[in-house]
C-alpha cells in the first residue's frame, strides 16, 4: 500500500505580491537611471516573489564543510578586507554597458563543456534552489531557511544524469577553455566583493578541491589596493571599472586559474632603529597560498551560494523567515576547447507517453529534461507528479519546519516549473499537473491520524503525512495549489489540466492490527457536525464493519467530495480546464491485500463516474513488480465495469521498477504497455522519467493484436502485426527462440483455452516476449482463501457480464456487484 512517489490559483495574495515586488524596485531603483532598467528590474523581481528524492544530504554537508573552513580561513587571513565601493556618479547601468548585451553561440548542435543546459543545482534539504536557462542566460533561485544552507550549481565532466543514450561524453582537460558571463545578485545572497562571496569550487579527480575566489575574475571592478600597490593589473589586459557587489563581468580563463583570495597580502614588520626606537612598516608580500589551478584534470565545477547569515556549523539553527534569493548570468559564452561532441538523435515520434516526478529531477534544468523527453521519442501527454516535499515553501516554526500557507510554492520551484511548462509548450506536449495528499512539512494538524492520534505516514524518507480530506485548512491550501497550477499552465499556452493522484485513507499497514487513519481532529467534528454521532473507533482495519457501514459510506463521500471540490475551483475559473484522479488498484481493490473497510472509504465511485471527470486514469503496477499477470489483466477493465468510462477516456500507467536490483520487471512493464495499447485505452505511460533514463530503457517493438488477453463467448482468428522483422509464437505455453516456435504469417485460430508467447524479431535478435491468453465459451471464476467464490466472468453477445460477491468478516455475502462492459 506504499506510494511510490514519495521519495521523499487563479488566486493571488495580491497585497503581498504588491509589498514584496515594490520592496525589491525600491532598492533597485536607486542605482538605475532609466525605464528600461526599472522594467527589467521589475521583471527580475516579480519573479522573486512569494511566490526534498533524493538530496544526497552527506554530499551536500561534506561540500558545505569545506566550503565553510575555506571561507572561515580567508576571514582570518585578511580581517581588516572591505569591498570597495561603487563610486558616486557611476550607476549600475553604466557598468553594465562595459559587456555586449548579446553574444552569438557558435554551439549550433553541438555538445560543449559549460553547456547552460547540462547544469545542475543541489543543496541541503531544508532549502530550496533551481537552475534554469534561456538561451545564454543562467539563472539560479530559492529560499535559504538555515545559516547553514548551500546551494551549488555544478558543471560535472561525467555525465551522471542523462539516459545512457544521451550522456555526453567525458573530458576533464579545461586548458584553452574560456567562460565570461555578467551577474547580477539579488536578495539574500552576499555581494561578490564580500568575505562571503560566491566563490568556484574546483574538484578534480584526484580528489584535489581549489577554491577561487570569483571577485578576482570580475573584469570590470575598481582596481584592487593590492593591484594599485604592486602596479599590476589582474586578470592581464582588463580595464578597470565601476562593477560592484551586486552586478559585473566575469570573465574566466581557465590557464590562468587560482587558488586563493588574492596573489598579494599585507605583512607587517617592526624595525628597531639604531637609536632604539621602534618603527611598524608594512609591505605587501606574495601570498603562499596563491597557486595556479591544475585543470586538465577537472571532475566538477561548482558555484556556491550562501545566505548573508551564513554559518557552515550552525546545523541546528534557523532562519527568521524562508529568505529568497536570485543569482542571474546574462551572456554565458563558452569558448576554446570546448567541444564535446555532437547533439545525440532524436528517436522517431512514439505513442507512448512519459510521466515524471519533480521530487526527483528537481536538481536538473528544465531544458535538459523536455530535451531529452523529446530525444527519448516521447510527445503528446506528459504527467509531471508535483511531488510531496520540494514545492511548497516552508519555514522553522514550532519546533519544525512547517509549510507556508499563504501560497503554495517557493521562488525555486516556481522558477523551474514555469520554464518547464514554457518549454513544454514550446515542442506541443501536454501537460497532466499530478497533485498528492502527502506532504512532508504540512502542519500537524492537517495529518490524518488514527483512533490513538498515531500521525498517517508511508514508508518513505524523508517521512511525508498523509492529509485529511475534512480539514478546511487543507482544502484552503489544495484550492490555491490546483488553481496555481491551472495558471501557470494557461500563461504558457497550455490546456490546464489537473490530476488528483491517488487520495485515499490511509491505513497503517506496518503497524499491529493495521489501524486505519481517518480519525484526525477535523473529521471526527464534522462527522459530529453532519450526523449527531460520535464516530466509532476502529482500531484495526481488520474489524467487521458490522452496524458502521454508514460511517465508513460518509467517509467515503467525502474523499470523493474532495475531488469534486478541487475539480469545481478550477473549471470555475477556467471552465475548459480538465480533472482526472489517479486510481492505484492494488491499494484499493485488492481483496488479498486490502482490508474492507478501506476499499470502501477510497472507493468514492459516486463522484467518480463517469462523466463527473474529464478521463479517468489508472495504474496497477504492484502487479507487474510481485508478477501477479491475472490480477493485472483484471485491473485492465475495472474503470470500465465499475465506473463506465469509455476506453478511449482511460490513461493507463505501466511501471515502476524500484531500484536496479529488480531491472527483470521490465519485462513485466513491457508486457503492460503492451496490453495497455490492444486494450484500446485512449493513453498509455510509462513510469517514470527516472527510472526511464537510471535504466537505459526504450521502448521496444510492441505486438498489436485484433482481440486483447480475455474471455469470449465464440472462436476467432486473432491477428498480430509488429514494427519489428518478424514474430516467432508457440501456442503451448513454452517460451519461443530463434529456433524453437511458428513463425507468423497468418491468423491464429482460437477456438479453446490458449496460451500465446509471441516473440518480437529485430535484427536476427529477440528483443521481447508478449503473452497473450485466451478462453472461449466458458465461465471463469475467481476464489478467496476461504475457497469462496469472489467472482464470476461469462461472455456473451459482444459483452463481458462481471459479477462480484462481496462477504463480510463473518463469511456472510452480503453484497453482488453486476457489471458490464463491451468485449467485442
Amino acid at each position: 500500500m506504499i506510494s511510490k512517489k514519495v521519495a521523499l490559483s487563479m488566486v493571488f495574495i495580491l497585497g503581498f505580491q504588491l509589498v514584496f515586488i515594490g520592496s525589491y524596485v525600491s532598492f533597485a531603483e536607486d542605482n538605475v537611471s532609466n525605464e528600461q532598467e526599472i522594467q527589467e528590474l521589475k521583471e527580475n523581481n516579480e519573479i522573486l516573489r512569494a511566490k526534498e528524492t533524493a538530496h544526497d544530504d552527506s554530499e551536500i554537508q561534506d561540500i558545505s564543510d569545506s566550503y565553510a573552513v575555506q571561507l572561515k580561513k580567508w576571514k582570518q587571513e585578511f580581517p581588516d578586507y572591505e569591498p570597495q565601493k561603487t563610486p558616486k556618479n557611476k550607476s549600475l547601468l553604466q557598468s553594465k554597458l562595459a559587456v555586449s548585451s548579446k553574444i552569438s553561440s557558435t554551439h549550433d548542435n553541438e555538445v560543449y563543456k559549460l553547456q547552460p543546459k547540462y547544469l545542475t543545482n543541489n543543496f541541503s534539504f531544508s532549502m530550496m534552489a533551481s537552475t534554469i536557462t534561456n538561451g545564454n542566460t543562467v539563472t539560479t533561485m530559492g529560499n535559504f531557511r538555515k545559516p547553514s544552507d548551500l546551494s551549488g550549481m555544478s558543471w560535472e565532466s561525467i555525465d551522471h544524469y542523462s539516459h545512457p543514450n544521451l550522456k555526453y561524453p567525458t573530458d576533464s582537460d579545461f586548458s584553452d577553455v574560456t567562460l565570461s558571463y555578467t551577474y547580477n545578485l539579488y536578495g539574500n545572497v552576499p555581494d561578490m566583493n564580500s568575505t562571503l562571496a560566491p566563490a568556484l569550487t574546483i574538484e578534480t579527480n584526484a580528489g584535489e578541491i581549489y577554491y577561487a575566489r570569483l571577485w578576482n575574475y570580475v573584469t570590470n571592478r575598481p582596481q584592487d589596493d593590492w593591484e594599485q600597490e604592486n602596479n599590476i593589473i589582474f586578470p592581464a589586459g582588463r580595464s578597470a571599472g565601476v562593477a560592484t557587489g551586486t552586478q559585473g563581468n566575469i570573465k574566466i580563463d581557465f590557464n590562468n586559474l587560482y587558488a586563493g583570495w588574492q596573489p598579494y597580502q599585507k605583512e607587517y614588520k617592526v624595525i628597531t632603529n639604531k637609536d632604539g626606537k621602534k618603527e611598524y612598516l608594512e609591505e605587501w608580500v606574495k601570498n603562499p597560498d596563491w597557486r595556479k589551478i591544475p585543470v586538465n584534470d577537472i571532475k566538477k565545477i561548482m558555484w556556491a551560494y550562501v545566505p548573508t547569515q551564513y554559518d557552515g556549523t550552525a546545523a541546528n539553527e534557523y532562519l527568521n523567515d524562508s529568505e529568497k534569493f536570485m543569482v542571474k548570468m546574462t551572456n554565458w559564452n563558452v569558448s576554446g576547447n570546448d567541444y564535446l561532441g555532437a547533439e545525440p538523435k532524436t528517436r522517431p515520434a512514439q505513442a507512448l507517453r512519459i510521466t515524471d516526478d519533480y521530487d526527483d529531477i528537481y536538481n536538473l534544468t528544465p531544458e535538459r529534461v523536455v530535451s531529452d523527453y523529446q530525444k527519448l521519442g516521447f510527445n503528446g501527454y506528459v504527467t509531471m507528479y508535483v511531488g510531496a516535499s520540494h514545492y511548497y515553501d516552508k519555514k522553522y516554526s514550532n519546533g519544525a519546519m512547517e509549510v507556508i500557507t499563504d501560497y503554495p510554492f517557493n521562488s525555486g520551484f516556481e522558477q523551474w516549473y514555469d520554464n518547464y511548462i514554457k518549454r513544454l509548450s514550446e515542442h506541443d506536449f501536454k501537460l497532466i499537473n499530478s497533485i498528492s495528499m502527502e506532504s512532508v512539512d504540512a502542519p500537524a494538524d492537517w495529518w490524518q491520524r488514527t483512533w490513538d492520534n498515531t500521525p498517517a505516514t508511508s514508508g518513505w524518507v524523508p517521512v511525508p503525512h498523509l492529509l485529511s480530506f475534512t480539514n478546511p485548512d487543507v482544502q484552503r491550501f489544495y484550492k490555491k495549489y490546483v488553481l496555481e497550477l491551472a495558471r501557470m499552465s494557461v500563461k504558457n499556452g497550455m490546456e490546464p489540466m489537473i490530476q488528483e493522484g491517488e487520495p485515499w485513507w490511509w491505513f497503517m499497514e506496518g503497524l499491529k492490527d493495521k489501524p486505519p487513519t481517518f480519525y484526525d481532529k477535523a473529521t471526527k467534528d464534522l462527522y459530529q457536525k453532519e450526523t449527531g454521532k460520535r464516530m466509532y473507533e476502529f482500531k484495526s482495519s481488520l474489524e467487521s464493519i458490522k452496524g458502521h457501514e454508514d460511517m465508513l459510506y460518509w467517509l467515503r463521500n467525502k474523499n470523493g467530495e474532495f475531488t469534486l471540490m478541487l475539480r469545481d475551483a478550477v473549471k470555475k475559473v477556467y471552465p475548459d480546464a480538465k480533472f482526472t484522479v489517479l486510481f492505484f488498484t492494488p491499494s484499493v481493490v485488492d481483496r488479498d491485500r486490502v482490508p474492507q473497510m478501506m476499499s470502501i472509504v477510497n472507493f468514492p465511485y459516486k463522484q467518480w463516474k463517469y462523466p463527473n471527470l474529464d478521463f479517468f486514469m489508472l495504474e496497477d503496477y504492484d502487479y507487474l513488480i510481485y508478477d501477479q499477470k491475472d490480477k493485472h489483466i483484471k485491473s485492465l477493465t475495472y474503470v470500465q465495469s465499475h465506473l463506465k468510462y469509455p476506453v478511449e477516456l482511460i490513461h493507463y500507467f505501466a511501471g515502476f521498477v524500484n531500484d536496479v536490483e529488480h531491472l527483470g520487471v521490465w519485462d513485466n512493464i513491457n508486457q503492460a504497455i503492451n496490453d495497455g495499447f490492444n486494450q484500446g485505452f485512449g493513453e498509455v505511460y510509462v513510469w517514470a522519467y527516472a527510472q526511464v533514463k537510471r535504466d537505459g530503457w526504450t521502448l521496444p517493438d510492441l505486438i498489436k493484436v485484433n482481440k486483447p488477453t480475455g474471455l469470449y463467448e465464440k472462436p476467432f482468428n486473432l491477428t498480430l502485426s509488429t514494427t519489428a522483422d518478424k514474430i516467432v509464437y508457440t501456442s503451448d505455453g513454452s517460451k519461443p527462440t530463434l529456433t524453437h516456435g511458428t513463425v507468423y504469417t497468418q491468423p491464429i485460430h482460437i477456438s479453446g483455452s490458449t496460451n500465446i508467447n509471441a516473440a518480437v524479431i529485430k535484427n536476427g535478435q529477440i528483443t521481447q516476449i508478449y503473452n497473450f491468453t485466451y478462453d472461449i465459451g466458458i465461465k471463469k471464476y475467481e476464489y478467496d482463501a476461504f475457497n469462496r467464490i469472489i467472482s464470476e466472468r461469462i461472455a456473451k453477445d459482444d459483452k463481458l457480464y462481471i459479477i462480484d460477491y462481496i462477504f463480510d468478516a463473518l463469511g456472510n455475502m452480503i453484497k453482488q456487484d453486476r457489471m458490464i462492459i463491451d468485449n467485442k
